[in-house]
């Protein structure tokens, strides 16, 4: 009988093991059954990275996944917001339109939690296990971009910079911005800020812009923009008005498959890998855990605050572009 027993639970062990013993399989987590509604301020090319790779995650945790663009309006995105709630979705993710809305989109959301990812809202708008960011701290690609360009600089005293900022209420505007100029600023050379204004992310508006810099007879060392899309702008206007790549270093953020070819070119320099997937599939995390009412504790590249989930930048340059 002792025998029986115990093949018993030799048998029993081997299937818990086997099945996990009610837990997914490689530690996956599993978000069966959960309705899932995602809002982009607009789809560009980042975001809609973004948004593939949500999807694809939310299809492998077994949820479902809407995603709509709110096309750069706060109304449709409040709109979405409220469709989300009516039709009984779990949770919403949202890229807000303008981060100095967040209360409204919560008081829309009701009693959904929300993951806001891409553009970060205020810290006091921010709640654990309730309203979270899932992002890459932008202060770091500002950073990453300052020590390039000082380490490029080195023998100089005095640098010439060129500035193209993404859109102006972004939270990774500011961010990647001001870092920059802080360690500009702290490296105790003199640091000329020949051109400064917002390009909103747009290669267009950073290629006139740069058309009109050069008009005015003035000349950039650097051009250090908030993202890849305006450093193309940049590249376009340099090559249409003949200005040498070995004269003007620029430099972007975010590592899109255009920046990166620019980069194997020599066109461009640098750039930091905002990872889309890596950010895609870990909204996706947050939203399940968030859904079924459990903490995110425990959770990868959560801070001490248990409010942001900070996916980490990664450095891209000649010497590893091939990798990217």
């Amino acid at each position: 009988m002792k025998k029986i027993v115990s093949m018993i639970t030799v048998l029993a062990l081997a299937l818990c093991f086997l099945g996990g013993c009610g837990n997914n399989s490689g530690g996956e987590e599993s978000a069966s059954g959960i309705k899932m509604y995602m809002t982009v301020s607009t789809a560009d090319t980042f975001r809609q990275n973004l948004m593939n790779a949500a999807k694809e995650k939310a299809e492998a945790m077994g949820a479902e996944l809407t995603t709509k663009d709110a096309e750069g309006s706060l109304e449709n995105q409040i709109t979405q917001i409220e469709e989300a709630v009516n039709q009984g979705y779990d949770v919403i993710l949202c890229n807000p339109v303008d981060v100095d809305t967040a209360l409204q989109l919560k008081l829309a959301a009701g009693e959904l939690p929300i993951v806001f990812w891409n553009s970060c809202p205020a810290d006091e708008y921010l709640e654990e296990d309730k309203y979270i960011f899932v992002g890459s701290n932008e202060e770091d690609a500002g950073r990453y971009q300052a020590e390039y360009i000082l380490d490029k600089f080195s023998g100089k005293d005095s640098i010439n910079v060129a500035i193209f900022e993404g859109q102006k209420l972004h939270s990774a505007t500011l961010g990647r911005t001001n870092a920059l100029k802080a360690a500009l600023d702290d490296s105790g050379k003199t640091i000329n800020y020949v051109f400064e204004d917002y390009a909103d992310w747009d290669t267009d508006m950073a290629k006139n812009q740069f058309d009109l810099f050069l008009k005015t007879g003035q000349t950039a060392d650097v051009a250090a923009c908030n993202n890849d899309s305006m450093a193309l702008g940049v590249i376009q206007s340099c090559e249409e008005n003949k200005i040498s790549f070995d004269d003007i270093t620029i430099v972007g953020v975010d590592a899109t498959e255009e920046g990166c070819a620019a980069i194997k070119e020599g066109k461009m320099e640098f750039t930091a890998l905002q990872p889309a997937v890596g950010q895609g599939e870990h909204a996706i995390m947050a939203a399940a855990r968030l859904a079924q009412g459990k903490s995110l504790k425990g959770m990868e590249y959560l801070d001490e605050s248990s409010k942001y989930v900070w996916v980490p930048f990664e450095k891209v340059d000649n010497s590893n572009v091939a990798k990217y």
